[in-house]
């Protein structure tokens, strides 16, 4: 049976050859987007696992500030002014950065808490 307009079955083809190249196309964007340039440059990623494991305790010292940080504002709102100090009654079990073990720094008059290691002055 021949199909109205002298189309044959022609475009059907065109169409799944498009719908492959864009599959492609996004599954190697997704692999070589995703992985991290190694320092030879070759795009593999070199991640070891002490390397991981430092990332986890930076990630862990991020979550243990903002949690510090939030109990210290709802201390200062329930109390009206900030705790004079930050121990394990108030502050818990994370007081102390996972990375090198030091204290938490905390200024009652501000209460602005940070820690002092080491490439954790942004967190």
């Amino acid at each position: 049976m021949k199909r109205p307009g002298g189309v044959r079955g022609r475009g059907f083809v065109l169409v799944e050859l498009l719908l492959v190249v864009a599959i492609i196309l996004l599954v190697a964007g997704a692999y070589y987007g995703l992985s991290r340039k190694s320092a030879d440059g070759e795009g593999r990623a070199t991640t070891t696992p002490g390397q991981a494991v430092e990332a986890a305790k930076s990630v862990e010292c991020a979550n243990n500030l903002r949690q510090l940080r939030m109990l210290v504002q709802s201390e200062a709102s329930l109390e009206g002014e900030y705790p004079s100090r930050l121990n394990a009654e108030n502050g818990g079990s994370f007081t102390h950065c996972p990375v090198s073990g030091k204290p938490y720094s905390y200024d009652p008059r501000t209460g602005r808490v940070w820690c002092t290691t080491a490439g954790h002055e942004s967190l």
